[in-house]
């Protein structure tokens, strides 16, 4: 019985040291370049190309929005939610943060203050007030591509509503 005892724990040994052995050797690889096989067969361009590498290009962030039925209910903030406010909920942003909100489809803007967290539908990144969502346009569909960017918080009371200027933006 010791024998076997033995043998199968030389054996879980033997396993482990190949093991850890295997990724200690040199492929011969550059340490960056994955696993993807790469075709270094010259070609023939057709056009000149730049060599200017592409400037990564931020995701669109998607907006929707809230109203009557949340209407007088207490925010993350601790005032009481009001439809017809310049207002919006966010997960990360600070409490009291004052960001811009252009939507993509027909380029309206509008000047909003973070009061609320949310929204916790996934694929969401902004809760806009149903007034915010009027002056962007969206309403009807519920939901619109959109690209949020700091503002100063001066800009954001709330005489002012949707803008076409970037007045404030930071």
């Amino acid at each position: 019985m010791m024998n076997k005892q033995n043998a199968l724990r030389t054996t879980w040994m033997l396993v482990a040291a190949l093991l850890v052995a295997s990724c200690a050797l040199d492929t011969g690889r550059p340490p960056d370049s994955g696993w993807a096989v790469v075709d270094e067969t010259p070609r023939l361009r057709s056009r000149q190309t730049s060599t200017m590498p592409a400037t990564p290009r931020r995701p669109l962030d998607v907006a929707s929005w809230y109203g009557e039925w949340h209407h007088g209910r207490l925010t993350a903030s601790g005032e009481p939610f009001d439809s017809e406010a310049l207002t919006a909920a966010h997960l990360s942003l600070p409490l009291g943060a004052c960001v811009e909100v252009t939507h993509q489809a027909n380029g309206r803007q509008v000047f909003v203050r973070v009061n609320d967290r949310g929204p916790y539908v996934p694929g969401r990144t902004i809760d806009l007030s149903q007034r915010a969502a009027a002056e962007l346009g969206m309403l009807d569909d519920g939901v619109a591509r959109v690209r949020i960017r700091k503002a100063k918080s001066e800009v954001c009371g709330e005489s002012t509503g949707a803008r076409s200027d970037a007045q404030g933006v930071a």
